[in-house]
């Protein structure tokens, strides 16, 4: 039978966090910090529309309020201030510094740089608050990763851990730009990891949800787009709203191909940054002359067709100007989302899809139904993440009716356009993913060891158990080599008589315990854990010196992609 003083050491060790639970805590902290990032810059771009326009109810409003000159002007010279942050964002930045939260979850070492993240973020404001046609989403979810890029850089995470907390920085900025928690957490899991296993998605959940808690706690709750009731019987109406799938899934391709070339048509111009973002903004002006409602990313003008009312010949019109206007203020450079704009080309495309029905079949198809599962099938096209489209379509409208026709259509239209084209919207993340098995043990080393010098005696062993609360116990030498480990349930009979005899007996040293080298491929490493049952391995230098351990769980994470290649 146990001692108290033994039972409670036990007790204490299976209460102690593991670094799942610990890594959860963290997920939770990162959703709070990134949720005050992303309405930090919200608020800031409201204000900055104030400061310029005397109001910020809408940029399309905003824009039709103004003469011909000054929507000519304003968003030209925005390019132009946008430029010229842009521009010292790379002067602040090192060669090597990339900063973009993709790249730093699937390639990167999980660090983004503040000073570069900070000056494209005000060089995407200065773009969207002058109305350049694309997302605000972008360096929203830009500094929410920040958040969990400095959370995991002070903690001195491990690569891999590391650029999970920057992943759980992103689902919180995307779950609070669109009040969308779950799709928030698919969209990095499923675009940017291309993973759903627990170990990365469990962390991402709990990251959108307390970044969800936070926007409702301090600005209310109210669903993005406002959906006009209507009853959606299934069956034949379930095929019609299919075909939205077709038209996604054919159109898509055709609309990344136009963003494309404009990135090449800007690319091969050698000037500098500030006049190529002033000369896309000088597009936009122009053609907003024609139309305001280029303006911007397009919410309202998305809310107002979910209305109907809207006549196919407007449709068109909007769809060409818009899909113009989106392709000069990406291709010229400027920093923002590109997920809003592709949510309006969709909500249009279906609009004109529920017109065509309409004519044909009166009745038959709800406009509101149709462009819902329009901007569903549209995004899963361009993002080739139809689970993501899914979600993110049912979150932004709360209209349960159009999920079941919403799921057939994102895979018709993924299926067809990643027929067409292979690559997506996203598909620098999507071929950025590392070989894991390129990796060694010293890419994912913790620092912070359990130990016991040699010569300590029980009373020095029983207070590191009880700080750490690990198992396992690793005992140096004078000159800091590994010599072996302690087992807890080998050194706990001895603590009754502790006082008695302060020493413990060489047999409770086990000198065979697993360890791995710094170089240790990690493939290797994983070989090791598999004879290992234990959470933890000691990695040591070249000459048997203590470097820190590694975890089972940052392997897990570094092989969650390419396990199974």
């Amino acid at each position: 039978m146990r001692s108290p003083r033994e039972a409670a050491l036990v007790l204490l060790l299976r209460l102690r966090p593991s670094e799942w639970q610990k890594t959860l805590v963290f997920a939770a902290a990162i959703g709070v910090t990134g949720a005050l990032a992303t309405i930090g810059f919200r608020q800031s771009v409201l204000f900055a529309e104030q400061l310029m326009f005397g109001r910020n109810d809408s940029l399309v409003r905003i824009a039709a309020g103004l003469v011909w000159w000054q929507r000519l002007a304003v968003p030209a010279i925005g390019g132009v201030v946008a430029g010229l942050f842009l521009m010292w964002s790379r002067r602040v930045g090192s060669a090597r510094a990339g900063g973009d939260y993709m790249e730093a979850i699937s390639l990167g070492s999980g660090d983004l740089p503040v000073r570069v993240s900070v000056a494209r973020a005000l060089s995407s404001a200065a773009t969207v608050a002058s109305g350049g046609a694309i997302g605000r989403e972008g360096p929203m979810v830009q500094l929410a990763a920040l958040t969990g890029s400095l959370l995991g850089r002070w903690r001195k995470a491990p690569i891999p851990r590391r650029r999970l907390m920057v992943a759980c920085g992103a689902a919180a900025g995307v779950a609070t730009a669109y009040s969308a928690p779950i799709a928030g957490a698919l969209f990095v899991a499923e675009i940017v990891l291309q993973s759903v296993a627990i170990e990365s998605l469990g962390p991402l959940l709990v990251a959108a949800v307390t970044a969800n808690l936070t926007l409702t706690a301090l600005l209310g709750f109210t669903p993005v787009y406002h959906m006009p009731a209507f009853v959606l019987p299934h069956g034949t109406t379930t095929l019609l709203l299919a075909g939205l799938g077709l038209v996604g899934g054919l159109a898509a391709p055709g609309y990344l191909w136009a963003l494309d070339r404009a990135h090449d048509l800007f690319r091969r111009w050698t000037a500098p940054p500030w006049l190529k973002l002033g000369t896309g903004g000088l597009a936009v002006g122009l053609l907003s002359i024609a139309s305001p409602a280029v303006w911007g990313n397009g919410y309202s003008v998305v809310d107002s067709i979910l209305q109907g009312g809207w006549a196919w010949q407007a449709l068109i019109a909007i769809l060409v100007l818009k899909l113009l206007a989106v392709a000069a203020t990406t291709g010229s450079g400027a920093i923002g989302g590109i997920f809003t704009p592709t949510l309006f080309m969709g909500a249009v495309t279906g609009a004109l899809f529920g017109a065509g029905v309409e004519w044909f079949w009166p009745g038959a198809l709800p406009i509101p139904a149709s462009v819902a599962v329009g901007m569903g099938a549209f995004l899963a096209a361009c993002t080739h993440a139809p689970l993501t489209s899914v979600l993110m379509i049912f979150e932004m409208t709360e209209n349960y009716g159009v999920v079941v026709p919403l799921m057939l259509a994102c895979v018709v239209g993924f299926f067809i356009s990643r027929a067409l084209r292979p690559d997506a919207i996203y598909a620098a993340a999507r071929t950025a993913v590392p070989n894991p098995k390129l990796a060694i043990a010293a890419d994912f080393v913790h620092r912070e060891c359990a130990t016991v010098r040699v010569g300590q005696g029980l009373r020095e062993i029983e207070e590191v158990f009880l700080r750490y609360r690990w198992q396992h116990v690793y005992v140096l030498d004078g000159e800091h080599k590994f010599l072996g480990a302690v087992w807890l349930y080998d050194i706990a009979p001895l603590l009754r008589n502790a006082y008695a005899h302060p020493g413990w007996p060489a047999q409770v040293l086990r000198a065979d315990y697993p360890r791995v080298q710094d170089v240790t491929p990690s493939w290797q490493v994983l070989e090791t854990f598999a004879s290992h049952p234990g959470e933890r391995l000691p990695v040591l230098d070249p000459e048997g010196r203590l470097l820190g351990h590694v975890t089972k769980t940052d392997l897990v994470l570094m092989f969650r992609e390419r396990l199974g290649e």
